[in-house]
């Protein structure tokens, strides 16, 4: 037996125990871990002692095999993965309920989860525990049972339960609504519809899913667990190869509701004809209305389920879905999603003479938190975004815009078109994307070297959403691959001397990406590589496509997959540590969809990549940093008790709710109208400064003269790493100074800048509170001097940009001026593990942050410009209970709909 499949029966053995540990102990810590190692460690070389060339020893089921021993680089990972994968910590969601005060909000866990067998969810524990560790199920259970008690309950007469649960992107969504589900058929619910995407390829993953842990089919998955009981196996009528179609089912014998006492399953694509399937399937069974309880679970629930319509004429799939929901006497919706924003904005007064109520979660929502190892956007695009960040060169890129620039020439050739039509011909890739193939290949073969063998691993290629443009990269990496193949097998195992380019590109990739992150040398690594590179497949996905992308069991698969919206939502990508991302889409919500790296890396996170261009990074930094609000915003409202439609109020009067949500609203063009704004719990600053030489002047003169003002009138001042903090400085000094600044002048509402100057200008009206001020001290050698007060300047890179039709401006790298978590530096020791958004709802008064800079040209490292940018933090939990109203005039309507026209609406379908 190999070492890599003794250090997996050793792995599974360990795991297996510390599994029984935590279900008896309900817990686990860090010395059931070393103590089951080091057990194993003293067992294994007492046998080595007894025979220095074989072992046996008892391994998983009983097994009795020869294997070898282990060595320290081998116990280390071995520890590493348990780790990651079992001292996780997780904590129960956040959930806010609707107004209904006659339900009976108890009676699953009170009442019904105590009378009944749990058959199914038990089954489904059962098996799970091979795959999550015992604290993730545990709180999967915690939170589904309180999902759980916001349906309706099957014993009553009638329900019509409109429900959200939001949770991470590949966070683990479908193990809790497949426990959510199990739970349901144990309660009573006899019908369960699981609509699961628009491709074909996310329908039959979820099939798939749910086969093996709720419908145990030709006993696999729970089908092979002792308990499983054929006589209540679940009635489902889709599968793999078939979504549901009329003519399939309508003499299948066990569909009746009445007679059948099984609950019966379906999971259906979200296109029309499907759900046309299904509504004339019923209507020809069961003419009125279905006095049986029905769930339905609405996967990506964002997409395509939502009115964009007006109320007399919904969309298609929106009127579908009411129309099956009204089908039936009792029914329970619950709208699965990682970006709710569209959810959210449904109107909760919406409704139809024929379709009921639209979807707007007016009873619940739930707001599920990911376990400590999910490798999720706070990691990649966070404080340490330098860990798993590599960015696509400027100028291996071109805009449309940039192209009519150059006077009609086609520069196409020399960089990749971001925005193209079907029509686009690439004769060559981006270098970059040539190194991401290389890093990817490099990561099987350290993988591999720490003992992962068999597992899969993918590379995610998303630059494209146009079928023709997929097949041509398809072509250049398959061809760059194949000359790959060649030699490393031929020169794999020489050594240097014998190596050509090909070997010392990937020596360049391995030394400039890995060799800080992994401890193996690049030799080894090669080495390896040498022994796999022959199964590295290339696909691209799309409906076109000749062959499917299948992740087998028997071996491990190493996959280069290539595609648009395939790949783009709720599909899981096996193994994914290079992901290649460049889209131009401006919907935040479409994009953090894309984002398929986010997940589970349990023991290779360290070597994980995601490639992508400057401005992509920005927009996911914001939306990461809009969510975290949102999250806060969430999280204050289960405190107040407050319900789902506050929260929508406080989601739309959220200042970057014009940013979201603006294409969807462009069409309101009244001559004047009022944006209603709360500030309350968020951070604004200026990634946007005028480059104008008078701005930057003037605002260096007030800066100086506002500082000596409130360092003369205000009591509390400290000094605080060698910045200035002043505490309760008088309201109208700080609207003095605000109203002064010259701020870049040309998005007075912040859809560029995030930064909506003319909300807060009417804040400080409306607001008469005192604010804290914090003057930041930098690293330049530089300092801005205001009588007494002495800091060094901050150092920033900033790009330097122009208008079409308007002044130069500066934009700060990663549009941040400020450092993460800025807030603390008022708080003390006993906050400074605290995040921002977790500060601003206790801090006593709003904060201006002051920074005195020193710009650098980003492209040339040169000295720019001292210049002064602002940054604010606006106190309080934003759960929408008082907002700033402003009247927009002309200019700034016209500034709204200029915005709103440049989204043009990226449409979600692949090129056919």
């Amino acid at each position: 037996m190999k070492t890599n499949e003794t250090y997996n029966s050793v792995y599974r053995t360990i795991a297996l125990k510390l599994q029984k540990i935590v279900a008896v102990n309900g817990y686990l810590s860090q010395s059931d871990i070393d103590d089951s190692i080091k057990a194993w460690k003293e067992f294994m070389k007492q046998c080595e002692k007894l025979d220095p060339n074989f072992l046996k020893v008892p391994l998983m089921m009983d097994d009795q095999s020869q294997i070898d021993s282990l060595d320290e680089q081998d116990w280390f990972y071995l520890k590493n993965t348990l780790e990651q994968e079992f001292v996780v910590k997780v904590e129960t969601g956040i959930l806010i309920q609707g107004e209904k005060k006659d339900r009976d909000k108890s009676w699953w866990t009170s009442k019904r989860k105590i009378e009944c067998d749990n058959y199914y969810n038990n089954n489904y524990m059962n098996y799970s525990l091979n795959n999550l560790p015992a604290p993730v199920l545990n709180v999967i259970d915690e939170d589904t049972d309180a999902i759980m008690n916001n349906l309706g309950d099957p014993m009553d007469d009638n329900f019509s339960i409109r429900g959200m649960v939001v949770g991470h992107v590949q966070s683990g969504k479908t193990a809790n609504y497949a426990s959510l589900l199990c739970k349901a058929a144990d309660a009573g619910y006899k019908f369960i519809v699981v609509i699961a995407g628009a491709q074909n390829n996310l329908r039959n993953q979820t099939q798939s899913r749910l086969e093996e842990i709720f419908v145990g089919r030709n006993s696999k998955g729970v089908g092979s667990l002792k308990e499983f009981d054929r006589a209540y196996q679940p009635t489902c009528l889709t599968s793999i190869e078939h979504d549901f179609k009329k003519q399939l089912v309508s003499a299948h014998a066990t569909t009746n509701f009445e007679s059948n006492p099984n609950p019966i399953l379906i999971v259906i694509k979200k296109i029309t004809s499907t759900l046309d399937h299904l509504l004339s399937w019923l209507n020809d069974n069961y003419p009125n209305t279905i006095n049986e309880s029905m769930l339905v679970i609405d996967d990506e629930s964002d997409y395509a389920s939502i009115n964009t319509n007006k109320e007399e004429d919904p969309t298609t799939i929106n009127k579908k879905i009411r129309e099956l929901l009204a089908k039936f006497g009792k029914a329970s919706y619950v709208a699965y999603t990682a970006t709710p924003f569209a959810n959210i904005f449904i109107d909760h007064k919406s409704q139809h003479i024929l379709y009921g109520e639209d979807l707007f979660p007016s009873d619940f929502i739930y707001a599920l938190k990911a376990p400590d190892n999910y490798f999720g956007a706070e990691a990649i695009f966070g404080d340490e975004s330098e860990k798993y960040i590599v960015q696509i060169p400027e100028d291996e890129v071109m805009m449309e815009s940039d192209k009519e620039e150059e006077n009609g020439f086609n520069l196409a050739n020399d960089k990749f078109l971001i925005k193209h039509k079907k029509d686009y011909i690439l004769e060559d890739l981006p270098n970059s994307l040539y190194d991401a193939v290389n890093h990817f290949l490099l990561n099987i073969g350290i993988r591999n070297l720490k003992n992962q063998r068999g597992k899969h691993n993918s590379m995610l290629v998303h630059i494209s959403r146009l079928t023709d443009v997929h097949i041509q990269i398809k072509f250049l990496i398959k061809t760059y691959v194949e000359k790959l193949k060649i030699d490393v097998k031929a020169y794999g195992k020489m050594n240097r001397s014998s190596w050509n380019k090909n070997i010392i590109g990937l020596m360049d990739t391995f030394n400039r990406n890995l060799k800080e992150s992994v401890q193996f040398t690049f030799e080894s690594v090669l080495e390896e590589l040498a022994d796999v590179i022959h199964t590295i497949q290339i696909i691209d996905v799309h409906q076109r496509s000749k062959f499917k992308l299948e992740y087998r069991s028997d071996r491990q698969t190493n996959v280069i997959a290539i595609g648009g919206l395939s790949l783009s939502r709720g599909y899981t990508l096996e193994g994914l540590s290079v992901s290649y991302f460049m889209r131009s889409t401006t919907y935040y919500d479409t994009l953090m969809q894309m984002g398929r790296w986010f997940g589970y890396r349990i023991g290779y996170q360290e070597i994980c990549r995601v490639y992508v261009t400057e401005e992509m990074q920005k927009k996911f930094k914001f939306i990461l940093l809009a969510t975290e609000e949102l999250l806060q915003r969430l999280n204050q409202m289960k405190i107040e008790q407050l319900t789902p439609k506050d929260f929508g109020l406080a989601v739309i009067q959220h200042p970057d709710s014009l940013v979201q949500v603006t294409a969807r609203n462009k069409a309101k063009n009244a001559n004047e109208q009022y944006i209603d704004m709360d500030l309350s719990g968020t951070f604004k600053e200026t990634s946007f400064i005028s480059n104008k030489v008078s701005d930057i002047d003037e605002n260096e003169d007030l800066l100086s003269s506002f500082v000596k003002k409130i360092q003369s009138e205000t009591k509390e001042m400290e000094i605080i790493n060698n910045s200035y903090v002043w505490r309760n400085v008088a309201h109208k000094n700080i609207k003095d100074f605000v109203g002064k600044y010259r701020f870049y002048p040309h998005d007075e509402l912040g859809l560029r800048s995030r930064l909506p100057v003319a909300v807060i200008k009417q804040h400080l009206i409306e607001n008469v509170s005192d604010w804290d001020v914090v003057l930041y001290s930098g690293k330049s050698d530089d300092i801005f001097k205001a009588d007494n007060v002495i800091v060094k300047r901050q150092k920033r890179s900033v790009t330097v940009g122009k208008e079409k039709r308007n002044d130069g401006y500066y934009e700060f790298k990663k549009s941040m001026v400020s450092r993460s978590n800025p807030e603390r530096i008022l708080m003390g020791q006993k906050y400074k593990s605290y995040k921002a958004s977790e500060i601003r709802p206790i801090m006593k008064n709003p904060v201006l942050f002051i920074h005195a800079m020193e710009l650098i040209d980003a492209n040339t490292e040169e000295f720019l410009v001292y210049a002064v940018a602002l940054s604010f933090s606006f106190n309080g939990t934003g759960t929408g209970k008082k907002a700033t109203k402003i009247l927009i005039n002309n200019v700034m309507k016209q500034e709204l709909i200029e915005y709103a026209s440049s989204q043009v609406y990226e449409e979600e379908y692949e090129d056919e």
